[in-house]
Order: C-alpha cells, then structure tokens, then sequence
C-alpha cells in the first residue's frame, strides 16, 4: 500500500523537497493521486546543471510548468537558472515564465544568459514586462539580467516584497531610488557588481528597510540612504579604494557598519 500518497497534501509536498526533478516525473506516472500531488508541488527548480541534458532539462520545464499552471495555484518558489544556446530554448523560458507569473510567485531567483543571438558571454536575457505586475512577490533575486522594457514606465506591484537582490545587472542611478519608493515593505536589499551604478539613494525615509549591503569593483561618487530603522549596512569595493561620500544621517539605529 502507497502509505506517503495518504499524507495531507503539504507534508508529502514537504518530502518531494529532496527529490531530483527526474524522480519527480517517475512518481507523476505512477498514479491519479501521484500525478496531481506531483503537479501541484509548489517548488519549483528549474537549474539545468542538475540535469544530465540540455533535451531533458527543457522538457521537464515545459512538462512541469505545464501541469503546474493547470492547477492554477501560485508557486512558493522559482528558481530559473540556465543558458540559452538556441531560438527554441529562448522561447520555451519565455513561454514558461511568462505563464508561471501570470499564476503569481512567492520567491523568484532568475539567472539566465541569453547566447542564442550572440555567442557573447556579455548576453543579457530580457525580463518579461508581466514580472512587474506580480504582486505576491515576497523575495527576489536578479542576475544578469535585463530588466523588463518597461520598468520605470509601467507601474511596479511589488507591494509585499521584503527582500530583493541585484546581481550583475545594468541600472542606473535612478533604478534604486524608484524601487525603494515602489516597494514599501522591503527590509533587505542586496546590490551586488551593478554596473551603471555610481549613486545609491534611499529617499522618503523608508521605515521597513533593515539591511543593506553594496559590492562593486568600478567607482562609486555617493551613497544617500534615508531609513531611520536601518540596523546594518556594508559596502565593499573589491579594489580597496575605500566607501565614497555617504549621507547616513537619518540611519540612527545602524548598530553593524562594514565599510571596506
């Protein structure tokens, strides 16, 4: 008798954690009742080098984020982290992605290099614009990306992010003042190598933000931070040259400062 299949629904969830994506398709066939409590699994880890192909790898996306999307529930976790080589490996992540946060996500972890244009290792993968309007987001991560086309023109819905990482991402100045005013609940915020940087402006007195680091290897003119809740804040300049000019008046409660 299949003893584990008659678990409530969220402990079984809570074994599939520690199963590779391929014993995940094996159980989906086994049963009805395998099938949808394999389809509904709200964890989703899409990292092509836990696969032993490329075929493979994107085959289990698109089978899995087609049952997903059947059940029309929203994903705890996405993680996306793979090349694109080819046209048809560019359309499926589109396709998928897209389809993924039209049911909403809670935690997002992107990192895709786009190489199916360019052989360039430079290749930067463009964020659907339909990333903008995902209002359930609570963490994400960016790296190498691009951001969507429309960012800083449609309006931005992360309403209940906390936490948010950049990574080896082009923005400029205003990108961070503009994200800290659209997200009112972020707590800690991470910018990491993002080039285009050279000022780091926090305005409004942003009352939830609680951490704050910066790492960056080209020159830096300004950090402005206003966060009278702010408790620790580290930046790092990989060539020792020391933190710019910083305006951390209304930071009275910074109690952890790494300057390096």
């Amino acid at each position: 008798m299949d003893l584990i299949s008659q678990l409530p629904e969220s402990i079984v969830h809570g074994i599939l954690c520690y199963c590779p994506p391929a014993e995940l398709v094996r159980m989906s066939v086994l049963s009805k009742t395998w099938f949808r409590l394999t389809a509904s699994f709200p964890h989703l880890d899409f990292t092509i080098y836990k696969f032993k192909s490329r075929e493979s790898f994107f085959k289990y996306v698109e089978y899995t984020t087609s049952r997903f999307c059947h059940q029309k529930v929203t994903a705890y976790t996405l993680r996306l982290i793979t090349d694109l080589r080819e046209p048809a490996e560019l359309d499926i992540v589109n396709r998928c992605l897209e389809l993924l946060l039209q049911n909403g996500v809670y935690d997002l972890v992107i990192n895709v290099i786009n190489l199916s244009e360019s052989p360039s290792a430079s290749a930067k993968y463009r964020l659907p614009n339909i990333l903008l309007s995902v209002s359930a987001l609570t963490s994400l991560t960016i790296h190498g990306c691009d951001l969507p086309s429309s960012f800083m023109v449609e309006a931005l819905k992360f309403k209940s992010l906390t936490r948010l990482k950049l990574e080896n991402i082009h923005i400029d100045d205003e990108v961070i003042t503009y994200l800290t005013t659209s997200c009112p609940l972020l707590q800690i915020l991470r910018v990491f190598y993002c080039h285009g940087l050279k000022r780091f402006c926090v305005y409004g007195h942003h009352q939830h933000l609680r951490s704050v680091s910066i790492q960056y290897n080209t020159p830096f003119e300004r950090i402005d931070i206003e966060a009278p809740n702010l408790s620790s804040l580290s930046i790092k300049d990989d060539y020792g040259r020391g933190p710019p000019q910083m305006n951390l008046a209304s930071c009275e409660k910074t109690k952890k400062r790494v300057l390096l």
